[in-house]
């Protein structure tokens, strides 16, 4: 700047002419209202971007849990609630007068696995303005945000799966659980009444036993029955991941000394069939799981499984798995040797394995050597069970058809 230019600013200065003085007066507060509004505004501003992000996290983070299913519909708009206000904790002293109320509307289509949560978060935020605002009738500003997120598990990875089931002698055997059941009692007392002696009736005292009531038992639980819970327990999960019928087939084979065309059931979308077939299994025979192994390998790979998918959803390359059980160890299936039928069982789940097969195996209380094959057999020992229990065959069959489910969904937000 010149020495010519600050001569004259300083004369402005010290002028003392009236017109100045009035300008002056008349433009100060206009000048001190346009910076409160610059703060207001920016402050305003600032609130927004913040509410924005808390709704938008309260909305994610509660599909996200409904999808998974952590938290219940009823506990779903507490939830979002509760998220929203704690992620807003520390702007209460951050504006001055600030208050936020969300509302939250919560949104189901579909059923089971197949549901689609939709939650929206809407809010209105309000703060204080600054002193000078008051001049122009603003004592507060408002500012109203949505947040919205949508979140499902999606079933659209097809699967086909068949269950490769033991139902030999020794599945009749106590699975070590038991069920209370009610029975008649009889009692046994003596009786005065008319007995033939072989020449006339003569009256005499008489032992005699009758039923006097019921009574509760306890009996046990053959393991063949806790099987067929099982199956029950794994069927109803898959099907709920598919409650259209048109992404998951099972099929089932049982097997003892011999597997015959009666102990198959074919791939089939209405999967409650294999429940039903599970229930009519009979504990019986010795055991020999190679052709029962073969015929699980040859449908969840035959280019017939495929076609079914591709009509029905368009895949071509469904997921393929196969569960085999057996609570013992197999009989000679030759006479050169006592291991020939693990050894071709073992044979064919290898062939299922390297077709992109997942082979889930059950030792239900087995000993060593059927323990030795099911887990040689199992992709991977995280998909080995070696259930000593009852209640650890269930879990494991249910851990199963979650697994299977949680391979073939996915979580979108």
């Amino acid at each position: 700047m010149t020495n010519s230019s600050i001569m004259k600013i300083a004369k402005l200065f010290r002028n003392t002419d009236g017109n100045f003085a009035m300008l002056a007066g008349l433009a100060l507060p206009v000048l001190f209202v346009a910076a409160s509004l610059a703060i207001d505004t920016t402050n305003a501003l600032s609130m927004k971007t913040r509410l924005q992000n808390a709704a938008d996290s309260a909305a994610l983070a509660t599909t996200s849990q409904l999808a998974e299913e952590k938290i219940t519909q009823g506990q779903a708009v507490s939830y979002a609630v509760n998220f929203f206000n704690g992620q807003i904790a520390d702007d209460s002293s951050a504006f001055d007068g600030f208050s936020a109320v969300p509302t939250v509307t919560l949104t189901k289509t579909g059923t089971g696995k197949k549901t689609v949560w939709k939650v929206d978060v809407a809010v209105v935020g309000s703060q204080k303005t600054t002193g000078m605002a008051h001049l122009i009738g603003r004592d507060s500003i408002d500012v109203s945000i949505n947040g919205t997120s949508e979140s499902a598990r999606d079933a659209s990875n097809p699967l086909s799966m068949v269950l490769v089931l033991d139902h030999s002698g020794s599945m009749g055997d106590p699975s070590g659980r038991t069920t209370s059941v009610t029975v008649p009692k009889y009692c046994t007392d003596w009786m005065w009444k008319q007995v033939w002696n072989g020449w006339w009736n003569e009256w005499k005292w008489v032992k005699e036993t009758t039923q006097c009531g019921t009574e509760v038992v306890q009996t046990d639980i053959p393991k063949i029955d806790v099987l067929k819970e099982a199956v029950g327990n794994l069927t109803a999960h898959i099907e709920e991941a598919d409650p259209t019928n048109e992404y998951a087939r099972m099929g089932a084979v049982s097997y003892n000394n011999e597997t015959t065309s009666k102990d198959k059931l074919s791939p089939t979308w209405t999967k409650s069939k294999v429940t039903d077939f599970a229930n009519t299994l009979v504990a019986g025979g010795r055991t020999n799981s190679e052709a029962a192994m073969k015929w699980g390998y040859e449908q969840v790979v035959s280019s017939t499984e495929i076609n079914e998918h591709y009509s029905k959803n368009g895949s071509k390359k469904p997921s393929k798995f196969i569960v085999f059980m057996t609570d013992g160890k197999n009989e000679t299936g030759s006479s050169s040797n006592d291991d020939y039928v693990d050894k071709q069982t073992l044979k064919y789940c290898t062939d299922a394995k390297n077709a992109d097969v997942t082979i889930f195996s059950v030792a239900f209380q087995a000993p060593d050597r059927g323990q030795k094959l099911l887990a040689a057999c199992a992709s991977g020992s995280a998909r080995y069970y070696d259930a000593q229990s009852a209640d650890e065959l269930t879990k494991a069959f249910e851990a199963i058809g979650e697994e299977a489910v949680k391979l073939v969904t996915r979580l979108t937000d």
